[in-house]
């Protein structure tokens, strides 16, 4: 699922940021459409010399966003940071397909980075605006494990990493000397991962014969849920194959492509295909919800997320046997509150993930679409001739910022890097620079110890091979 936040904060949440920068900040080109624009725009009013008036701020953020956020708030919330004037944007971190989100790197005068996000509504309105303590993006990856594992535990969420080689019999065997996080074993939010459960119950449909790539599917308002993606906005009827639904739904996590896929195989099916790719406790997430089901449980009018987590499995079911059909009625602008501590959310340990990954590879070997659906996005800059193949997915929510990658080396030994972050402030993990960072400080780390072969192995907790 997208993360969707809307409000404002300040930096207090016991994150660390950069204190300068790594180089002089240089400015890079916003993005296109109207939410380049509405980020232009804000950043003009950060570098004024005096905070726009109200009826200014009428025109210029949708109804939504001022009920939530009224100017009497968010006016402080500009002059704080107008006090850091000039701000510069020095990186692009995500836009949405449609052009319609973002989320900025800027950095001050003082040398203090922010993430931007900022969402523009249908009449260009500005509806979703947070700022959240940021990293430098041209910092250099961690020179040791010992210097990743303080970067991480410098972040204020539950954490667990996994760097891990997946030897000849399928077992996941973790590096030595990587830092495993504040919960290395312990059960985490996924965000958007799932997704990988739900391609290896189509891959399964497709090896059964009940599924072919070539098969349509249809959107309907009765299975069309909220961004992160692009079908949420595609006209009823629309069709896409089943090979395009899973490039979306894993390139691009696009929701409606999931909850397609979901009604293709059938929510039995990817609760089943949970246990064949290597999950310790399928239970976590049975009855398993679609991207469409967490929206309405989770941020509907009224929220169920506390009678989510009271209920039983059978209550569940009940539970999702009485949403409604049709649109849904959820605004995306006030997808703001964490809900994974009410289980609202899907669940995994990084072994779990480890163990999904190496199901699915082996897989590709007999289903090419497999393995290319799964490379599309790499989601993080790797030396390519270090690391030919690498296959991600990644997912956040409030308070919910998680990646997955397998990847070959240049040998043709296979690794996975995990990370998982969960707190209960979404401001800490506003900005995905933090789960780059740790990504890329992790691989650019195993290239070193992959290329020499002389890197210590140990069992990962829980393996099951």
């Amino acid at each position: 699922m997208g993360l969707a936040l809307t409000g404002c904060s300040s930096s207090g949440n016991g994150s660390e940021v950069s204190p300068t920068p790594s180089v002089a900040p240089t400015a890079v080109a916003l993005p296109g459409g109207t939410v380049g624009k509405a980020a232009a725009w804000v950043l003009e009013v950060l570098n004024a010399d005096a905070s726009p008036d109200a009826a200014t701020l009428d025109r210029r953020f949708a109804r939504s966003f001022l009920d939530q956020v009224p100017a009497a708030q968010l006016v402080p919330v500009l002059d704080q940071l107008r006090a850091d004037r000039e701000w510069v944007p020095v990186s692009v971190d995500v836009v949405d397909a449609g052009e319609k989100q973002a989320a900025l790197t800027i950095v001050g005068a003082s040398g203090q980075f922010f993430t931007m996000q900022i969402g523009v509504d249908a009449d260009s309105r500005i509806e979703t605006l947070f700022f959240g303590p940021g990293d430098d993006p041209h910092r250099e990856p961690a020179a040791s494990w010992d210097e990743l594992g303080e970067r991480l535990d410098a972040v204020d969420a539950q954490s667990s990493l996994l760097v891990a080689r997946v030897l000849d019999n399928g077992t996941c065997q973790a590096v030595e000397e990587v830092p495993g996080g504040s919960d290395p074993d312990e059960v985490l939010p996924l965000g958007s991962i799932f997704k990988l459960y739900v391609l290896g119950a189509v891959s399964q449909a497709v090896e059964a014969g009940t599924l072919t790539w070539d098969d349509e599917l249809t959107v309907t308002d009765d299975v069309r849920s909220l961004p992160s993606g692009q079908l949420q906005d595609a006209p009823t009827g629309t069709a896409v194959t089943v090979r395009e639904a899973a490039e979306l739904m894993i390139s691009i996590s696009d929701n409606t492509a999931t909850d397609l896929l979901v009604q293709a195989v059938g929510r039995d099916a990817v609760e089943r295909a949970q246990a064949t790719l290597g999950h310790a406790d399928p239970s976590l997430n049975t009855p398993f919800l679609t991207t469409r089901d967490a929206f309405a449980i989770a941020w509907g009018s009224p929220s169920q997320a506390t009678g989510w987590a009271a209920a039983d499995t059978a209550g569940r079911r009940a539970m999702l046997d009485a949403l409604p059909g049709g649109p849904l009625a959820v605004d995306p602008a006030g997808v703001t509150t964490p809900v994974w501590q009410d289980d609202v959310d899907w669940f995994a340990t990084s072994s779990d993930l480890c163990a999904a990954h190496v199901w699915l590879h082996d897989r590709g070997e007999q289903d090419p679409v497999v393995r290319e659906v799964l490379s599309v996005n790499p989601g993080i800059e790797v030396d390519a001739k270090a690391w030919p193949y690498v296959a991600f997915k990644g997912g956040s929510a409030p308070g919910v910022l998680a990646g997955s990658w397998l990847a070959e080396d240049a040998a043709g030994d296979t690794y996975v890097v995990t990370v998982q972050l969960a707190a209960t402030d979404p401001a800490v993990l506003a900005n995905p620079m933090v789960l780059v960072d740790t990504a890329e400080s992790a691989f650019a780390l195993l290239g070193g110890a992959a290329g020499s072969k002389e890197g210590e192995l140990r069992e990962a907790p829980g393996d099951r091979g």
